[in-house]
């Protein structure tokens, strides 16, 4: 279920991301310097090895779904590293990001949501 504040500017997208975790494991001990440098950004990496599998997966899944609601075209691993998350309270994170070459800046919302062995997050943009 989706559900929407009641904001006073318009809707600008929806953005939504699911991974397992069992997915993000084998991802990371394979390619885990790789997702530190390219993915992370400096605040993030500084803080990669207390990351539980669990908090990587929501921070996976609320940058996926943060960049979808943005509806920029996909530059590279590179461009989440742009990407933080603001505030975090229990299930629901703010979220900004500078996209890259473009350099528009884009603040949104959104919530994690959990069922077995799957994470996902879903982010709103406003106008």
């Amino acid at each position: 279920m989706l559900l929407v504040k009641q904001k006073t500017t318009a809707l600008r997208g929806v953005g939504v991301d699911l991974i397992s975790r069992g997915r993000v494991k084998e991802f990371l001990s394979r390619h885990k310097d790789y997702v530190r440098e390219r993915f992370l950004n400096p605040s993030e990496r500084r803080s990669f090895k207390r990351l539980s599998l669990q908090e990587f997966a929501e921070l996976f899944t609320a940058k996926e779904a943060f960049f979808k609601a943005c509806g920029e075209s996909w530059m590279g691993l590179e461009g989440f590293q742009g990407m933080r998350i603001k505030k975090r309270a229990g299930d629901h994170f703010e979220m900004e990001w500078r996209a890259g070459r473009t350099r528009k800046f884009y603040r949104g919302e959104g919530h994690f949501f959990r069922s077995g062995d799957l994470v996902g997050a879903q982010a709103m943009i406003w106008r």
